[in-house]
């Protein structure tokens, strides 16, 4: 049993973490933006956010693994002035292949389909189909990078990404930076064994159909931006890393009519956009993140 996980690890390595020597299987955060003001509005809100996420790599053989995982996401804020909090959900399933195809390329195929709205009488309008599919270049054991693409249907219509990835870390491993662009970036450094710090930036967006008085009328469209710094303090012989984050998130949310779609969006860029908002909410706000993650050292095998 000891020699299937020592070769599961080994063999997950190369695709799912780069050059890392580690595999994040598992991850919970809470986070809350205090005083969030509403446009030309003296009233404030608070949002708040938690998520967790979790990823279960299968080897097939030595080229292919097949990847599984969940990932869940929520908001808890008030959209409009003096009213009551909306709840939104996103419930995201990953299905697929990484590929060894050559010792410098590798590649990752997922499907990816999720569930996001206010999840009350949840039905298969609430299901929305996307995919991802990218290449990566391993140079060596310190550098790689990577292209890729990201498409997924929308409550508003079809959203594609382009996906740049990058990774550097020092030959003494106490300096780091990952990215996976435009949707994170991490540089941290190592003070000591057990403790290190860091900055990160994280963007996200999602949309999310909303029920009133029983009838999905509505839709919510959020893209946010967060930018921290945080500190990690590893314990339990350094599997669970606990991480407090401070910093400033810049929050959109627009919520419109349920029959006003766009053609095609490319990161900002929006085709055949003639929406119009019933609410265009814009607020930066200081972030207070607490997170917690699992990881499996792969260091100690390789020794």
């Amino acid at each position: 049993m000891k020699k299937k996980i020592i070769l599961l690890v080994f063999l997950v390595l190369p695709f799912l973490c780069n050059a890392q020597e580690y595999i994040d299987l598992f991850s919970i955060n809470y986070g809350k933006s205090q005083k969030t003001t509403f446009e030309n509005s003296s009233i404030n809100t608070d949002i708040t956010t938690f998520q967790t996420n979790l990823i279960l790599p299968i080897v097939l053989n030595e080229k292919y693994i097949a990847v599984t995982g969940v990932n869940f996401s929520s908001y808890n804020l008030q959209l409009l002035p003096n009213s009551e909090n909306n709840h939104l959900y996103s419930t995201n399933l990953r299905a697929g292949l990484s590929v060894k195809h050559s010792e410098h390329w590798s590649g990752i195929y997922l499907f990816l389909p999720k569930v996001a709205s206010d999840y009350i009488n949840l039905s298969s309008e609430d299901i929305y189909l996307g995919g991802l599919a990218l290449l990566k270049y391993k140079r060596n054991e310190s550098f790689g990078y990577g292209l890729g693409l990201y498409g997924s249907s929308e409550a508003y219509g079809m959203s594609v990404v382009p996906i740049v990835t990058f990774y550097y870390h020092s030959p003494n491993k106490r300096f780091e930076i990952n990215a996976f662009m435009p949707n994170d970036a991490d540089i941290n450094y190592n003070l000591t064994d057990k403790t290190r710090v860091g900055v990160d930036f994280l963007g996200h967006g999602n949309s999310y159909k909303l029920t009133t008085d029983n009838v999905r009328a509505n839709y919510v469209e959020n893209n946010s931006i967060d930018f921290s710094t945080y500190v990690q303090r590893s314990v339990l012989d350094k599997k669970i890393l606990l991480r407090l984050k401070m910093g400033y998130s810049l929050n959109q949310f627009r919520v419109y009519p349920i029959d006003q779609k766009l053609d095609l969006q490319i990161l900002a860029l929006k085709f055949g956009d003639n929406r119009t908002p019933i609410l265009d909410n814009k607020s930066n706000t200081l972030l207070l993140k607490l997170e917690a993650i699992y990881r499996f050292d792969l260091s100690n095998v390789k020794k």
